[in-house]
C-alpha cells in the first residue's frame, strides 16, 4: 500500500479516502437512519447538526457541519464501492468483511454502486442499500470492539438498555432491585450513574434461594450468517439482588464460579438467528438458558446454544462466492462429562446428543443437513475407579423406543450406525435389542481396528453403502427424510471422522444441486475420498477449510465431553471423580432440574471435604516477604537515576517486590487512545531493575500497563522456580470502559502453593467523586475474579479524599510539623483519618471491610505543588491520603503481619504526589505432592472398598453353609456389613482375582 496523503492512499493503483473509525460510524449512522425515516438519537455522534429554527440545509452542509469528518453523499458512495479504507488497528479485517457483503448480499454480478445508483427499481435499490448500510453498521460496531447492550446499577433498579440495530430489541429493560420484578419500558434515566458495556443477558439464577442476574460480559464475533453476526461467549458476570447485602458465603460464591465457568467458551448466541431452532426440525433440547429467561419478555430471551459454530467463505472457479457454517449442538439433557452421563434414561434422552448441521449458500439458494451423534442408547454405567464399563441389567426397550421417536417425528427414516468394537458388551446389548424395519437401517463397522491399521480403503468402503441415504434440505424444494444417527463409545474422534466424511457426501450432492460441475471444480469424483489427502497444497481450498472446521468442531465436543486421557495422575484422577460431579450439578441447577445427585454423590463431596480437612499432613507454611511500592509519577521523566534506589527502602531483600505507577505519561488524546510511548515503558523498567538489583538479584516476573497505569513484580532470583501460573489482566473504568484513563492492572502469579494477586488501580479524582471511586473500585475487583486468590493486595492512586476543608487539613498539618510530642502528633492524625473517606466507606461497605490497611503513621502523600514541600497553593485541593495499600485475605492462608508501612523518604518533589510503601510478612503454603498422592490413594481405596459394600453386599442374601474368603471378611468388618450372599454374586466376588 502506497502512501499519498493523511486524506487518502493508493490501493491497487486506486485512490482511497481515509478516514477513521468513528467518521465511518457517523456516516453510516445517519445514513441508516435516513432511511429507516427516525429521528436521529442523541446518543449516537452522527455528523448531523440541524440549523435553528429549521431551516433546511443541504445534504453535503449537514455533513460538513463537523469538523472531525467532512463528507458528501458521493464520498458515502466511494466509501462502500471502495471497501473502506479505515483507520483501525482492524482495518483488513473490516475491508474483507465488506467485499464479502457486495460479493454475496448484494449479488455478485452487480456492483453496489448500481444499488445507490439505480433508478428504475427503487424499491429494491432501496432495500439493497438498507442491507448494506445495516450491514456496514453491524461491521463497525464490531471492529471498534463495541458491546451489544449497556447495563446500568442504581440502588434500587438494574437498567439494560441494548442498541437497537445490533439486537432488534426496541425497549429497554428494568429490574427491580428489591424484588426482581422486570418490566419494558423506552423512558430516558438518570445518566449519573456509571453504564456497563455488555453483550447479553443469560436469566436470573438461584444461588441458595437469593436470586443473581447473569449476564453476557464479553463475547467474540466469529462470523456472520445471513447478514447477523455470531458470537462466542468468552466471560460471564453476575450482578446481586442488591448491592448492600454481604458478600456470599464459600458455597455461594462456588456455585456462582462455576456457573460463570459453564458458560465460557463452548456456548453461542445471535440476535437474528436462533441457533437453536434453525430448522423445522428443532425444539427447546438445545436451548440452555430456558429455564434462566423464562420469566423475561420474549424479545429478551437470549437463546444460547452449547456446542461449535464455524463459518468460512471462498469463492468458486466461476468466481461465486459460496458460503459454509457448521452449527453443532448439544442437548441440555444428561450433558454432563462423559464418565457421569453415559447412556440413555426412562425419557428416551442420551447423554452427549449432539445435533450437528451444515448450511450451505450459494447463487442466492440455501440448502442443510442434519447429522446426529449421542451416547449408545442402552442403560449402562462408566465406573472412574477402573475405567470399566457397568451393564445394567434393566431392560432398554421402552426407553430405546422413546429415543427412536423423537428423531421419527421429524424424519422418515433413521439409519443407525454403529462403530462400537465388535463383541464388546456395548455391541452384543445393541445387537440384541435393534433390529431394522422400514424405519431403521442398521449398519455396523469396526471403525476403531480400520483406522488403526491405517485402512482406509475399507473406511470408504464402508461409507459407499451410505451414501444413496444421505440427504439434505434446500430452498428447491428438496427436504430431508433420512437421518444418520451415528456413535461409538465416546462420540467423538471415531464419530467426528464418519460425520465429516457423510458431510461431505451432503456437500457433494447440494453442490450438484446448485449446478455446480464437480469434477471440474474439485478434479475429483468423490469429495469424501479427498478428505483423506494429508497435503494442504494438493486440495482444493474449500476441502481445505471444511476439514478445519470439522476438526475444530470435535476439538471443541471433547472439551465439553471432558475427555481427556486415562493415566494415574493424582489431579486428573482428582479432577474425573470430583469436578465433573460438580460440574453435572451445576447443569441441574442452570436447567432447574431437581439435584438428585447430591446425594448419591455425597462419597465424593465426603473425599473432597476429608482431602481439606487433612492438608496439614502434606503441607507446610513457609515464611516469606513482600513489598509494595506505589507512586503516581505525574508523567514525570526519569533522570536522576539515584533518586529511585530511594524506592527500596528495606533491610534484609525480601522475596517478592511489586511497583506500581500511575499517569506514568500524560493522560491526553494520544496516549489515551493507545499510542503510549514504549520508549518511557522500557526506560522507567531497566532503571527499577538496575536500582532492585543493587539490593540482591532479582529478576522480572511480570508486567502489565494500560496507559499510565504501569506494574511490576519482580521475585528473588532463589525464589524464580517457584514463581508459577503467572496471568496479567488489564480493567478499564471510565469513558465506556474502553480508554483506560483509569482502572486498573492486575498480575496473578502462584507462589510455591498459595495463589496471590497484586492490584495497582488509579481510581477517578475529584473532592466530590466519592460514589464514582467506589463504583469504580468494585469495578476492578468484580472484574478481575479474584476468588482463586489466597490474598490479594490492592495499591495505587485511590484518589480518596479528606472531608475538610482545605484551610482545616493544612493548619492540622502544620501543627503536626511543629510540635514535638508524640501523642499530639497522633491525636491530629487521628483527626484527619477520621475525616478520610475510605475510612468512612468502610464503616459501611460490606466489600471493603474485607480489605485490611496497615494504621497510617504519615501525613497526606497529595497534592505537592511541584519541585517542594508545599501542599498545592494553586487550586487549593484538600491534602488528602491518596495513594493506600490495602491487603485482603480470600483463602485459609493469611498475611502474618505489615511490618512496616509509610510514605517513602526522599527527594521525590518531581511529582504532586509522594511514594507509598509496605513491607509484608507472610505465610504461603507448599505442598508436598507425594504425601498428598499418598493419602488421596488411601482415601480412594476405602471409597472404592465402600462402593463395593454398598454395590454388591446388599444384594447378598439367603444362601447358608457360606464361609467367605479373609479380605472379604476384612473388607465386611470394616463397612459393617452382615455377609448372606447369593450364589451367583459370591462366585464373583470371592474369585482369585478378587482376593
Amino acid at each position: 500500500m502506497k502512501e499519498v496523503s493523511d486524506k487518502s492512499k493508493i490501493v491497487d493503483g486506486k485512490r482511497k479516502r481515509v478516514m477513521s473509525v468513528n467518521g465511518v460510524m457517523s456516516v453510516v449512522t445517519k445514513e441508516l437512519l435516513r432511511e429507516q425515516k427516525t429521528p436521529v438519537p442523541k446518543v449516537q455522534k452522527t455528523v448531523v447538526k440541524k440549523q435553528e429554527n429549521n431551516k433546511k440545509v443541504s445534504e453535503k452542509q449537514q455533513y460538513q457541519n463537523d469538523k472531525r469528518v467532512k463528507i458528501t453523499k458521493s464520498a458515502l458512495r466511494e466509501l462502500i464501492q471502495s471497501h473502506f479504507i479505515v483507520v483501525s488497528d482492524n482495518e483488513e479485517a473490516l475491508i474483507q468483511s465488506s467485499k464479502y457483503f457486495n460479493n454475496s448480499l448484494v449479488g455478485n454480478k452487480q456492483k453496489p454502486s448500481s444499488s445507490l445508483d439505480s433508478q428504475s427499481d427503487s424499491s429494491s435499490s432501496s432495500r439493497k442499500r438498507l442491507l448494506m448500510l445495516k450491514y456496514i453498521y453491524i461491521n463497525i460496531q464490531i471492529i471498534m470492539n463495541q458491546a451489544l447492550m449497556s447495563l446500568t446499577l442504581t440502588p434500587n433498579k438494574m437498567i439494560i438498555d441494548p442498541d437497537f440495530q445490533l439486537t432488534r430489541i426496541s425497549n429497554k429493560l428494568i429490574i427491580d432491585r428489591g424484588n426482581m420484578k422486570m418490566w419494558e419500558s423506552k423512558e430516558k434515566f438518570d445518566q449519573s450513574f456509571q453504564p456497563r458495556k455488555i453483550f447479553g443477558i443469560l436469566g436470573i439464577f438461584e444461588v441458595s434461594g437469593k436470586p443473581v442476574l447473569l449476564f453476557i460480559e464479553d463475547a467474540d464475533m466469529i462470523g456472520i450468517l445471513e447478514g447477523w453476526p455470531i458470537y462466542q461467549i468468552t466471560k460471564v458476570g453476575f450482578v446481586d439482588k442488591k448491592h448492600q447485602e454481604p458478600e456470599h458465603d464459600i458455597f455461594e460464591k462456588d456455585q456462582l464460579e462455576k456457573v460463570k465457568n459453564l458458560f465460557i467458551n463452548s456456548f453461542y448466541f445471535s440476535y437474528g438467528i436462533d441457533l437453536t431452532n434453525q430448522s423445522n426440525y428443532q425444539h427447546n433440547r438445545f436451548w440452555w438458558n430456558s429455564n434462566l429467561c423464562k420469566m423475561f419478555p420474549p424479545e429478551w430471551q437470549l437463546k444460547i446454544i452449547q456446542g461449535y459454530v464455524g463459518i468460512f467463505q471462498i469463492s468458486l472457479r466461476n468466481l461465486n462466492q459460496i458460503q459454509y457454517c457448521l452449527v453443532s449442538r448439544r442437548s441440555f439433557y444428561k450433558g454432563g462429562s462423559i464418565r457421569n452421563d453415559t447412556g440413555i434414561d426412562t425419557e428416551g434422552n442420551v447423554a452427549n446428543y449432539t445435533e450437528t448441521e451444515q448450511l450451505i449458500y450459494l447463487n442466492n439458494e440455501k440448502a442443510r443437513q442434519i447429522l446426529c451423534r449421542g451416547s449408545i442408547p442402552l442403560f449402562w454405567q462408566y465406573n472412574i475407579f477402573n475405567n470399566q464399563i457397568v451393564m445394567s441389567q434393566e431392560d432398554p426397550k421402552k426407553a430405546l423406543n422413546k429415543h427412536f421417536q423423537i428423531l421419527l417425528s421429524n424424519f422418515i427414516k433413521i439409519h443407525f450406525i454403529n462403530l462400537v468394537d465388535d463383541g464388546s458388551q456395548l455391541s452384543n446389548q445393541l445387537d440384541r435389542y435393534l433390529t431394522e424395519s422400514e424405519q431403521m437401517s442398521i449398519y455396523k463397522f469396526n471403525f476403531k481396528s480400520a483406522f488403526l491399521n491405517k485402512d482406509l480403503d475399507s473406511i470408504n468402503k464402508f461409507l459407499e453403502k451410505l451414501n444413496e441415504w444421505v440427504d439434505y434440505s434446500s430452498t428447491l424444494g428438496h427436504r430431508q427424510q433420512n437421518i444418520m444417527r451415528i456413535n461409538c463409545y465416546d462420540c467423538l474422534d471415531q464419530t467426528n471422522i464418519v460425520m465429516a466424511k457423510v458431510a461431505m457426501m451432503g456437500v457433494q450432492k447440494i453442490l450438484q444441486a446448485f449446478k455446480v460441475d464437480i469434477s471440474e471444480e474439485f478434479d475429483a469424483q468423490n469429495l469424501y475420498v479427498e478428505l483423506d489427502i494429508p497435503s494442504i497444497h494438493n486440495i482444493h481450498p474449500f476441502l481445505l477449510y471444511f476439514k478445519s472446521r470439522w476438526m475444530e468442531n470435535g476439538d471443541q465436543l471433547r472439551l465439553i465431553y471432558k475427555v481427556g486421557q486415562q493415566n494415574s495422575d493424582l489431579n486428573q484422577f482428582y479432577k474425573n471423580m470430583v469436578e465433573e460431579k460438580q460440574l453435572k450439578e451445576v447443569i441441574h441447577r442452570v436447567l432447574g432440574f431437581p439435584i438428585s445427585e447430591s446425594q448419591a454423590n455425597e462419597n465424593i463431596m465426603m473425599l473432597e471435604r476429608t482431602m481439606k480437612k487433612r492438608e496439614n499432613e502434606y503441607t507446610q507454611l513457609l515464611q516469606k516477604s513482600v513489598y509494595v511500592v506505589t507512586w503516581n509519577i505525574n508523567a514525570h521523566s526519569p533522570n536522576d537515576k539515584s533518586l529511585y534506589s530511594q524506592l527500596f527502602q528495606f533491610q534484609t531483600p525480601p522475596h517478592i517486590v511489586a511497583i506500581g505507577f500511575q499517569e506514568l505519561v500524560k493522560l491526553n488524546t494520544l496516549t489515551v487512545v493507545g499510542r503510549q510511548n514504549r520508549d518511557v515503558i522500557e526506560n522507567w523498567k531497566q532503571i527499577l531493575y538496575n536500582c532492585l538489583n543493587t539490593k540482591a538479584k532479582y529478576v522480572l516476573a511480570a508486567q502489565q500497563v494500560m496507559v499510565g497505569t504501569f506494574i511490576l513484580v519482580f521475585v528473588l532470583d532463589d525464589e524464580k522456580l517457584h514463581i508459577s501460573n503467572v496471568k496479567t489482566e488489564i480493567v478499564k473504568y471510565g469513558f465506556g470502559q474502553s480508554l483506560g484513563n483509569k482502572g486498573g492492572v492486575i498480575i496473578k502469579l502462584r507462589f510455591y502453593d498459595s495463589n496471590i494477586c497484586f492490584v495497582n488501580v488509579h481510581l477517578p479524582a475529584g473532592q466530590k467523586s466519592n460514589d464514582d471511586r467506589m463504583a469504580a473500585f468494585d469495578y476492578i475487583h468484580n472484574r478481575a475474579e479474584l476468588n482463586q486468590c489466597d490474598w490479594v493486595i490492592t495499591f495505587g492512586d485511590m484518589n480518596f479524599r479528606i472531608n475538610l476543608s482545605q484551610q482545616q487539613v493544612v493548619a492540622s498539618i502544620s501543627n503536626y510539623q511543629s510540635i514535638q510530642n508524640q501523642e499530639q502528633k497522633e491525636t491530629i492524625l487521628k483527626h484527619l483519618k477520621e475525616y478520610d473517606q475510605l475510612h468512612l466507606e468502610k464503616l459501611k461497605s460490606q466489600f471493603l471491610k474485607q480489605f485490611h490497611e496497615a494504621d497510617i503513621q504519615f501525613l497526606p502523600t497529595y497534592k505537592f505543588d511541584i519541585g517542594t514541600e508545599i501542599y498545592d497553593t494553586v487550586k487549593k485541593r484538600v491534602p488528602s491520603f491518596t495513594d493506600r495499600i490495602l491487603l485482603k485475605k480470600i483463602q485459609k492462608v493469611a498475611i502474618h503481619s505489615v511490618e512496616w508501612y509509610d510514605r517513602i523518604q526522599g527527594n521525590f518533589q518531581v511529582s504532586d504526589h509522594r511514594p507509598v510503601g509496605c513491607l509484608i510478612q507472610t505465610q504461603v503454603c507448599e505442598i508436598d505432592k507425594k504425601k498428598k498422592e499418598n493419602l488421596f490413594r488411601e482415601l480412594i481405596q476405602l471409597e472404592e472398598d465402600e462402593q463395593i459394600g454398598h454395590q454388591y453386599f446388599p444384594k447378598i442374601q439367603n444362601i447358608k453353609n457360606f464361609e467367605p474368603c479373609t479380605k472379604f471378611k476384612q473388607r465386611a468388618t470394616q463397612l459393617n456389613v452382615t455377609l448372606k450372599p447369593d450364589r451367583e454374586l459370591l462366585m464373583k466376588l470371592c474369585n482369585p482375582e478378587f482376593e
